[in-house]
């Protein structure tokens, strides 16, 4: 299967040596400090062809000096090295010395820092990196070769390997990493418009132990920042194996018309972060960043994939090329895992159903009452129904899968129970008996589709049947949900279910002019039915 290839964004971070001791620190001191460069340095440089423009400046550290370094100064200096290259490229690196028994430079006393207890008594060097639309391993190539022009510039010779042996790969670190694919605004609505990110969150409430917050914006357009975040524990329930925290976001411009729409930047970036405070602010190791890489692009290319999108980037005319995004395919396919929402909405559908058929009197009109109000207390339900508190205790406790008693105040488990059961209590159509049976119906019909066509799978999404002629074509679409005309109302569009039974019908091999003629039945949210044409409702 192809699949698109996923480029860096932002990675932050910090590399360690002992190779050299302080070396590389103290000759870019001596070279900076004098003339001609005074502390400050620009220029151009030409990186294995590319362009760069680099910055060379320092910052006061909190070190104070030892009394070997020789110098007149309170505070040792730390260099920064700023690069800007083609596009959006950029890499900065912050070089810092480390030596045993640092102090601080005001107080004299010591500064812990774990350098000593990772290295020993030994000097160093520190550099905290930061680098845009590079891959990991170009910032690390890009260091060396930046530390060795500013020498050249000065026409000072300087040890060419300085930073040309690898970092240290366990107490060198990584806090911060993301990748992204740039979409199509028409197809990045998909993922907000009761996507996978809903999707998700919706269903990770009902699961113990879980953690996970979604921020939604669309004030200016939609998929303006929308984000989802999720913590290690839920990331597992959806991708076996993984062990990392992350955000999945889809996000436009900060003015998000203020380009044109031809160029890049007016359509949305899906892209995946990766850092230490979404895992329990705990960086990882520089030598764990492939793992890392693997557990973003394996995120991304799912999330699109479990909405359906198509992940050929070749005349797909889903993915938009920008200046560090190519939109081409990848050489390697990641692991495509099963949709979990199905499967999570299920387990919840079941727990539900069964609850419901075995309850009372007194537990349905209970259920009821918090599903419309939201919650309420026992006494207060107690004399509103004219019952007795005992009798509503009695009730709660044979609902314990579905509601939850806290200090006399009732309300449900998941906030998904309540939603599902309000808007039918609302539609003035279903008993709770005929709920359960819907939702026993399509449980039914998903076992039958699991491994099954798009199509096939939107029936048993939808709790829909497709009736055929003698011929074999299909003659009549029945739609088992209460759908509205009106888009205002709190009920689901007839309009983009129509639409959506032609996507999954054409994704699935057949010509969509067939399914276009014919009929669709549905339930109105007055309690009774209405019949069109598949074709004429999508198109209003």
């Amino acid at each position: 299967m192809t699949q698109p290839e996923t480029t860096p964004h932002e990675i932050e971070g910090r590399w360690k040596w002992s190779d050299w001791g302080r070396g590389p620190y103290d000759a870019l001191s001596m070279v900076m400090l004098g003339p001609p460069f005074e502390g400050y340095h620009e220029f151009d440089v030409e990186v294995d062809g590319e362009p760069w423009h680099l910055k060379v400046h320092y910052n006061k550290s909190a070190f104070a000096p030892r009394l070997s370094d020789g110098i007149n100064a309170e505070r040792l200096y730390e260099w920064n090295i700023v690069g800007r290259g083609p596009g959006e490229s950029k890499a900065s690196f912050n070089i810092s010395p480390r030596f045993p028994n640092i102090r601080h430079w005001e107080s004299g006393e010591p500064i812990s820092l774990p350098w000593e207890s990772q290295f020993g008594e030994v000097d160093g060097v520190d550099v905290e990196f930061h680098t845009s639309n590079i891959e990991p391993e170009r910032g690390l190539e890009l260091l060396p070769e930046f530390y060795a022009a500013v020498f050249a510039e000065a026409g000072e010779w300087v040890h060419r390997e300085y930073f040309r042996k690898p970092p240290h790969p366990t107490y060198s670190r990584i806090w911060a990493y993301e990748r992204y694919v740039r979409i199509r605004r028409e197809w990045a609505e998909r993922l907000a418009r009761s996507g996978v990110l809903h999707r998700v969150m919706h269903l990770l409430a009902d699961e113990k132990g879980t953690k996970a917050e979604l921020k939604i914006d669309n004030e200016e357009e939609i998929n303006h920042q929308n984000r989802l975040v999720l913590s290690p524990a839920s990331v597992a329930k959806l991708f076996p194996g993984h062990t990392y925290g992350r955000k999945l976001e889809i996000y436009l411009l900060k003015d998000a018309n203020a380009v044109d729409k031809d160029h890049p930047s007016y359509h949305p970036k899906v892209e995946v972060l990766v850092n230490k405070k979404m895992n329990d602010r705990e960086s990882w190791a520089w030598a764990d960043r492939h793992e890392v890489t693997e557990e973003i692009e394996e995120t991304i290319v799912n999330a699109l994939a479990w909405e359906d999108i198509p992940l050929n980037p070749d005349a797909s005319g889903v993915y938009v090329p920008d200046a560090h995004f190519d939109a081409v395919a990848r050489e390697q396919p990641v692991e495509i895992y099963e949709d979990p929402t199905p499967r999570l909405e299920a387990k919840a559908d079941h727990l539900l159903m069964t609850t419901l058929r075995d309850m009372g009197e007194t537990a349905r009109e209970v259920t009821e009452r918090v599903a419309t109000d939201g919650g309420g207390y026992v006494d207060e339900l107690a004399d509103e129904l004219g019952k007795h508190p005992a009798t509503i205790y009695r009730a709660i406790s044979d609902l314990g899968d579905i509601l939850e008693l806290d200090d006399g105040s009732v309300s449900f488990r998941a906030r998904k129970y309540r939603e599902e059961l309000r808007a039918l209590i609302e539609s003035a159509e279903y008993a709770i008996e005929s709920y359960a049976d819907r939702i026993q119906h399509l449980m039914g019909l998903a076992d039958h589709v699991a491994e099954s066509s798009p199509f096939q799978k939107w029936l048993a999404t939808n709790g829909a049947d497709l009736e055929f002629d003698d011929d074999g074509e299909p003659r009549r679409m029945r739609i088992d949900a209460v759908l509205s005309r009106l888009k205002s109302s709190s009920f689901e569009s007839v309009h983009e279910v129509a639409r959506e039974a032609l996507e999954t019908w054409s994704k699935s091999g057949n010509d969509p002019a067939v399914l276009s003629r014919t009929e669709i039945v549905w339930r109105t949210p007055g309690g009774g039915t209405e019949v069109g044409f598949v074709g004429a409702v999508a198109g209003r």
